[in-house]
């Protein structure tokens, strides 16, 4: 008989593709998921896992080469965001007809922030499509979302890792998946020919997105630190915080941590390599628990 689960993931940006490996090497050592929450990219790919479109988004990310990823990427270098992020979601909508939570195989959760109202907004109905886009709103990257007259941002502001929000199930166990672990990182070894070919291209990407931040960001030679580099680092330090002191409340019976230094927030073309990375955690995880009992 399987061990039933209730899965939690964390936000990440492109580390959260982590998850994938994660899960899949849950199920592959006998866990069956019965409920699943996430916050940001974990909300995204816990809405994959429970429309059965994870293995569909799988085959696509790891297609995905770095000028590819910056063909999605609608800068706008607008005063609420870098990122529109109309390409993104309208892919996103690509992989699923937008549905009901309350109509999915299993109990389905995503967190956002309501900067209107400051306060926690948490999603088990309605249109699964709207609770990720508010979900993975990062301040500063994506341009938020609106509710009528409430403004949406990441959950991650004020519940990185929904431990407290996944409907529990009799039986099971709480597993969760953190992608931000300050661990270090042992990378997965993989086809270097293919990677370098990779990082030729993104290189090149990488320098224009740059050229086209400096030239809207503050100029001062006295500091390697821009407003941007500032909020975005001060960000995820905050989140870093809230994770540790809600895994310490709620303390799952399975930890699975993912070094933060295993990618960056639009490191999408390392999708091989993250999912791997995953893969690996939740395997070191799962045997420490299985010892342990």
């Amino acid at each position: 008989m399987k061990q039933p689960i209730s899965l939690v993931l964390s936000g990440g940006a492109a580390r959260g593709l982590a998850h994938i490996g994660v899960i899949e090497e849950l199920e592959e050592q006998g866990f069956e998921i019965k409920s699943i929450a996430g916050n940001s990219m974990g909300a995204f790919i816990a809405a994959m896992y429970a429309m059965d479109k994870l293995q569909e988004y799988k085959e696509w990310i790891l297609t995905l080469d770095k000028k590819e990823v910056f063909k999605l990427i609608d800068f706008t270098f607008s005063s609420q965001g870098l990122i529109k992020g109309d390409r993104i979601f309208n892919k996103m909508k690509s992989f699923f007809p937008d549905k009901n939570i309350e109509d999915l195989k299993i109990p389905y959760v995503a967190v956002a922030a309501d900067i209107t109202n400051m306060n926690e907004v948490v999603f088990t109905k309605g249109s699964i499509y709207n609770a990720v886009r508010a979900s993975v709103a990062i301040p500063t990257i994506f341009t938020p979302a609106k509710k009528g007259n409430d403004i949406l941002v990441d959950g991650g502001v004020v519940n990185p890792i929904p431990l407290n929000r996944v409907k529990r199930i009799e039986g099971d166990i709480l597993i969760a998946s953190y992608v931000n672990a300050s661990i270090p990182y042992d990378k997965p070894v993989l086809n270097k020919e293919d990677e370098k070919r990779k990082n030729s291209v993104y290189k090149q990407k990488i320098k224009e997105f740059k050229n086209k931040l400096n030239g809207i960001l503050p100029k001062n030679s006295k500091t390697k630190l821009n407003y941007f580099t500032l909020l975005n680092k001060s960000t995820g330090l905050l989140t870093h915080s809230l994770s540790l002191m809600n895994i310490e409340k709620y303390k799952p019976d399975i930890l699975i941590n993912i070094s933060r230094h295993s990618g960056g927030t639009f490191d999408f073309f390392k999708a091989e390599e993250l999912i791997e990375a995953g893969r690996q955690a939740a395997i070191e995880s799962i045997n420490k628990h299985k010892n342990n009992n």
